[in-house]
Formats: C-alpha cells, structure tokens, sequence
C-alpha cells in the first residue's frame, strides 16, 4: 500500500506502517504487515526496524492519544514479538521518550523491540509540567529539540543516540545487541 512499505538497506530491513489506517488483525494493512516479517532473510538483513507516526508505548499523560498505542498494542504487538521486531521508532509526540528493551506486553526484557520516540523535529515541545504516568519502560524522557542517529556495527550490535540540535550534544544513547 502507498501508506505502508518496507525497504532493505544494509543489514537493517525497515518497515513503515501507518497509525493512521486500520491494522487491526485482517485488515489489509495487518496481513500486509505480518507477510512481510514472515518474509524477512534475517542472515541477510539480521537488524529489522519497525517505524510509525504513533508510538505503540508512551507515557505523556494524553489518554485519547495513548489509546492508539494501547490499540496497536492489542491488535499486533505480538507480532513485534514473534517476528523478533528489534527497534519500534515513532513520532507523534513533541518529545523524546526511550523504553526498557525487549518491551512486550508491558514488561520489559520479555522478548519485544526497544520502543523509541523522536518527535522533536521542529514543532512546540511537550508540556513538560504535566510530566508522565507511571509506568516500569520508561528509562528516558526529554523535551529538547533534536534527532535520531543510528549506527549498525554488525549483525548484533547498533547504537542509537539522540542528539541535541542546539548544540550537538549526545543526550542519550544505547546499545541494541541481539544474540542470534
């Protein structure tokens, strides 16, 4: 579909699904979805990137919004799991917000992707007074402007690291490493 797509680059194959269409399980977009996983060589492309404008997990205080990820949550995240999703990056919040690994069904280290969000392109930023719920994957949250950079070393080691766009600065980083 023109809103859903996916592309091998190197050792990472990156999918893009659409928040906005239906994904629930039978719909075009969810068999599009769960094709495309089933299909991926992972001696090929060993690193697999799932990308959306919502985030399936936040923590910003902002129910009518965080009901989508909760939806996307009921509707494939086991999927994330099965199809051994790495990382999930998202936009839609004015914010950066990075999770426990191995994020599923909201436990970490249990098997899902890292969830990450960087919407922090330009926009206004989030209110940051109205702070975050509680939660156990949360691990870091900013309000600054700035961008993602993602380095591939190998079949089982990537970097991320969000980078202040003031100034440049490496405000947080992590490393992803997948035993396979």
């Amino acid at each position: 579909g023109v809103f859903w797509y996916s592309y091998s680059y190197g050792m990472v194959h990156t999918i893009m699904i659409s928040s906005e269409h239906d994904i629930s399980r039978g719909s075009p977009q969810s068999k599009w979805l769960q094709h495309d996983l089933r299909s991926v060589n992972r001696t090929l492309t060993p690193w697999v990137i799932l990308e959306s404008h919502r985030p399936m997990y936040h923590a910003k205080p902002y129910w009518a919004d965080n009901s989508v990820g909760i939806a996307m949550r009921a509707e494939f995240e086991d999927l994330l799991r099965r199809y051994h999703v790495d990382v999930f990056f998202a936009g839609h919040y004015h914010s950066y917000l990075r999770t426990c690994d191995g994020l599923y069904g909201s436990v970490c280290s249990n098997g899902g992707p890292i969830h990450i969000t960087v919407g922090t392109a330009g926009a206004h930023l989030d209110d940051e007074s109205l702070g975050l719920y509680d939660n156990v994957w949360t691990e870091r949250f900013l309000a600054l402007w700035g961008y993602g950079r993602v380095t591939v070393y190998n079949s089982t080691d990537m970097l991320f690291e969000f980078v202040n766009a003031k100034n440049g600065t490496v405000e947080d980083k992590v490393k992803v490493r997948r035993r396979r």
